[in-house]
């Protein structure tokens, strides 16, 4: 019975010195390839640091279609209601896009989404070619 015993104390610190070896203090990961070189990586679990993009022009979408006479149809409806000009931008995978305006800021993009949301253009946003700008 105290074979056994020493037997187990003897496993468990061997799985326990294999577990603590595996990432060292200073954030430092080892681990090895399927050709046995270690590689050694830094981790940093605090924070990720993403370079700051740049986007612009700002446009309004108040529609987007996958058949182009139906963009265009909608297009000419909302250039009657809203007395603005519309324009129909098609994207690289086939979609149509109908789009107000071609703004600097998101400013000048929100104050024209404000207007048209109050005539009823409700699921309308702002977007650049990136996609949809959240504040």
């Amino acid at each position: 019975m105290k074979n056994l015993l020493n037997t187990i104390l003897v496993l468990f610190a061997f799985v326990i010195s294999i577990v603590l070896s595996s990432c060292c203090a200073d954030n430092e990961c080892a681990e090895e390839d399927i050709y046995g070189k270690t590689i050694v990586r830094q981790t940093d679990t605090l924070y990720n640091v993403n370079p700051k993009l740049v986007r612009g022009p700002f446009y309004v979408q108040i529609g987007a279609y996958a058949n182009k006479s139906n963009a265009d149809a909608f297009a000419s409806d909302s250039k009657k209601q809203l007395r603005l000009t519309v324009t129909i931008k098609q994207t690289k995978d086939g979609i149509y896009r109908v789009i107000i305006g071609e703004y600097k800021t998101v400013e000048e993009a929100d104050e024209v989404l404000t207007t048209i949301k109050r005539q009823g253009f409700s699921d309308s946003f702002v977007r650049d070619d990136a996609g949809p700008i959240s504040k």
